[in-house]
């Protein structure tokens, strides 16, 4: 796993991660990186609020950072249905918050997805709507924010499929089963939508830091 910071602050979120092969994360806080979008990315920008262009530019710069780490070449990338497009020859995936960004790549890796959130913004009131049952049950038995690493491990879960069955997938539709002794969690695709049971072969990944939860999850 390769890995670039641009606050040394940050490094904390790479402490005893597991070594993924021909795969690289970059993550910077968000600030103003639109001198560093590509002429492609800069149309991109156009309508949107002046914070928005903020955490757009920054996690778009982490992900050229990452093509350059892997060795590949820097390219813009692409939007569809809201979502990036990465360039031929590796796959990706971009996050941030108000103040991080984060972006991941492979060449390794079927598909990968990763996502960053502010811990305790997940509030009781709904659990309901984005936890299974089942999942609600054992939030209980953790000692720590399990609601912001359950639901971070969707969203990485989400933007890893996507790429591979076109096709979103309902908060009740994948469950997490957290490891906490490994700081690790599986996802079980419970939809009906067969080619997103690929998630039941994934693995995921999470840390805590700087009140943030950022997730990683990888298919092979």
């Amino acid at each position: 796993m390769l890995w670039k910071f641009l606050d040394s602050e940050l490094e904390a979120f790479a402490v005893d991660f597991p070594e993924l092969p021909e795969t690289a994360l970059a993550m910077a806080p968000v600030a103003d990186f639109r001198h560093e979008l590509l002429e492609e990315e800069r149309g991109e920008t156009e309508k949107m609020a002046e914070a928005r262009q903020l955490g757009f530019s920054s996690g778009r710069y982490c992900a050229h950072l990452v093509q350059a780490m892997l060795g590949l070449k820097v390219q813009a990338i692409g939007r569809a249905d809201r979502a990036p497009v990465w360039p031929d020859h590796s796959m990706g995936s971009i996050t941030h918050s108000a103040t991080i960004a984060a972006a991941l790549a492979s060449t390794h890796f079927r598909s990968v997805g990763i996502d960053i959130e502010q811990t305790g913004r997940v509030e009781d009131k709904l659990h309901r709507m984005l936890f299974t049952e089942a999942e609600q049950a054992r939030l209980k038995s953790h000692g720590f924010d399990a609601a912001t690493v359950v639901f971070s491990a969707k969203e990485a879960g989400y933007k890893s499929i996507y790429p591979l069955a076109q096709t979103y997938i309902g908060f009740q539709q994948a469950e997490i089963r957290l490891e906490p002794d490994s700081r690790s969690f599986t996802i079980d695709y419970i939809g009906e939508h067969v080619p997103n049971r690929v998630l039941n072969s994934g693995r995921g990944y999470w840390r805590e830091h700087a009140g943030h939860v950022m997730t990683v999850f990888v298919i092979s």
